[in-house]
């Protein structure tokens, strides 16, 4: 297959690298756009109204300086290759997506991205044991990277492009092996407890970001408990906003 990876770690996040080294060990043609530097958080943000630059980092890998949507239209929508891509895969990123880390994480807006475009995605993530750095600088990707080469053709098949639009998110922590694998209907609530503290710095006021502990709300039924237990926990996410459920007894005034 051709396979375009990407992250929002940045192109030498040791994810990516892994998943590179294993998908390619298969037989795939893998290549690789990913940004030149950490974009954590980042969204579904694509640049608009500045050039981004890409740098040829080595043979089928590029290093671009926007942000991961960006690098996945890259790909799809410019004419860098000559051939469409059978699947996109974002990751495996360094920490958890899961629940309410979706909304705001740039490696599951580039899944969502490929998936708009018309490609399946799939978007794959590992927890630290402890956000430590420790626990960081000894991150195990190796069983993820295993479980998506494995399991490539199952999951792209869980992923849809005609609308109701569907990307397939994937976590696990950082371990060498797994229990097994849960598909969660569930995805976690966050309580994320962060903050901002407004510093005034010599007359001009900052906004400093505090982070909090990202706490998933109790329950057994989703992602996050599933991925505690030692568990993959596999879940399908609409690319566009849906609700589909209707409200009874509303009236407008026009």
């Amino acid at each position: 297959m051709n396979i375009l990876l990407t992250n929002d770690d940045g192109i030498q996040a040791k994810g990516i690298q892994v998943l590179a080294a294993r998908l390619e060990k298969d037989g795939h043609s893998v290549y690789m756009i990913a940004p030149s530097s950490n974009r954590s958080a980042v969204s579904h943000h694509i640049t608009m109204y500045n050039t981004n630059i890409l740098n040829e980092d080595s043979k089928n890998r590029w290093a671009c300086s926007g942000y991961p949507s960006d690098c996945v239209c890259i790909g799809l929508k410019s004419d860098l290759f000559d051939f469409k891509f059978d699947v996109v895969i974002s990751g495996i990123n360094e920490g958890a997506n899961m629940g309410t880390d979706i909304i705001y994480s740039g490696t599951c807006g580039a899944a969502r991205q490929a998936v708009l475009d018309g490609v399946p995605a799939i978007a794959l993530s590992v927890d630290p044991e402890e956000w430590i750095p420790e626990c960081r600088k000894n991150m195990k990707y190796e069983a993820m990277a295993d479980f998506a080469a494995n399991n490539l053709e199952q999951l792209m098949a869980m992923a849809r492009t005609e609308v109701p639009r569907l990307f397939v998110n994937v976590n696990g922590a950082s371990r060498d092996s797994y229990l097994g694998v849960k598909y969660c209907q569930k995805l976690c609530v966050r309580d994320y407890g962060d903050r901002l503290k407004i510093v005034d710095n010599k007359g001009v006021t900052e906004t400093h970001f505090v982070p909090g502990g990202a706490v998933p709300r109790a329950d057994e039924a989703c992602d996050a408990y599933v991925v505690k237990q030692g568990y993959i926990a596999v879940s399908r996410v609409y690319a566009e906003p849906l609700a589909a459920e209707t409200v009874d007894g509303i009236q407008f005034k026009v």
